[in-house]
């Protein structure tokens, strides 16, 4: 699904990581279609609370996306977050498009994989492996 691919043609960052906040997002267009969602911080309630809206927006707001989470600036998961990760893909899945989710540092990638979130959502090791999967 992913690859090496075209790079980006545009790109507007959205960071909401100030003092006392916890969560970072960045939202990049690709030249091939594909939304990437680069998401850094603590994915606790307090974060999926401050990124909530843009993120959705990003990643389920149009119908037909291919979205790819990076994941590796990820430093905690907790089940709000997930919810965040589950609401979007589902509903980008019911309008048709795509979302898989990449780079999970090893403490986060544990979490997802007790979760069992991979059954929900594709989960792949790298931006490469997320392109490809989007592709099958």
């Amino acid at each position: 699904m992913f690859g090496g691919g075209p790079a980006a043609q545009g790109c507007c960052g959205v960071h909401s990581r100030i003092a006392g906040q916890q969560m970072d997002v960045q939202i990049e267009r690709r030249a091939d279609g594909v939304v990437k969602v680069v998401l850094s911080g603590r994915l606790d309630a307090l974060g999926a609370d401050q990124i909530g809206n843009r993120f959705t927006a990003a990643a389920a707001g149009s119908s037909g996306l291919r979205v790819v989470v990076d994941l590796a600036g990820v430093e905690f998961l907790a089940s709000m977050g997930m919810r965040l990760l589950i609401s979007c893909a589902r509903a980008q899945h019911g309008k048709g498009g795509q979302l898989v989710l990449f780079g999970a540092r090893p403490l986060v990638a544990e979490v997802l994989e007790q979760a069992a979130l991979d059954q929900i959502i594709p989960i792949a090791s790298t931006e490469g492996d997320a392109l490809v999967r989007l592709t099958n």
